[in-house]
């Protein structure tokens, strides 16, 4: 008890640690808190297009409890100084995904395989399906029931080696790098 101007009052230790106590397990009660288990399927698409170039992306993915696998098909279509250049190149994405009926997926990309075709001004033909790159991405989603809304960004940078000419043993160029990123727009299924 506490003596105030020689007077006891009602307030005890006792209350307060009650009051500590409770409070513990309901923090403890909080962290035990999980999102039921869901399954996603993705599939989103961007392209974008600017006088001599087209690109356009195209992803699909299933996500379990959070943990994402998928694949994502890069095409790249450009003429530079009457150089055309045409890739299609494959990747593996692999990703988690946090939260519930708002989600964000953060992810990255491995270039699995690819065929790059390459036509000079005078006419020669040069391909390569030697291919390795990466990537990251990034989807929000909204789920509205069983749907889901998603927007995304992704980024990819790849290079292809060996380039050979069908009609000459000569090597056109050692590599061809390039990058490149598309916003990404798409629904899902979630069960």
């Amino acid at each position: 008890m506490y003596d105030f101007k020689g007077k006891s009052t009602n307030i005890s230790p006792l209350h307060y640690e009650y009051r500590s106590k409770k409070s513990s397990v309901i923090s403890k009660d909080y962290q035990k808190i999980k999102y039921p288990s869901k399954i996603r399927f993705r599939n989103l698409s961007g392209t974008y297009t600017e006088d001599s170039q087209e690109a356009t992306s195209s992803t699909s993915s299933i996500i379990w409890d959070g943990v994402g696998i998928g694949q994502t098909v890069f095409k790249r279509k450009m003429s530079i100084s009457g150089i055309t250049v045409e890739l299609e190149n494959t990747s593996m994405d692999f990703s988690y995904t946090y939260g519930d009926e708002y989600t964000l997926t953060l992810g990255s990309s491995s270039v699995s395989s690819g065929e790059l075709i390459v036509i000079t001004s005078d006419s020669e033909i040069y391909t390569s399906s030697t291919v390795f790159g990466y990537g990251y991405f990034s989807i929000l989603g909204i789920e509205f029931g069983i749907f889901e809304i998603l927007l995304g960004y992704k980024y990819i940078r790849y290079a292809f080696t060996d380039l050979e000419s069908n009609t000459t043993t000569s090597l056109y160029m050692s590599s061809f790098d390039d990058s490149g990123s598309l916003y990404l727009t798409g629904i899902g299924l979630v069960f």
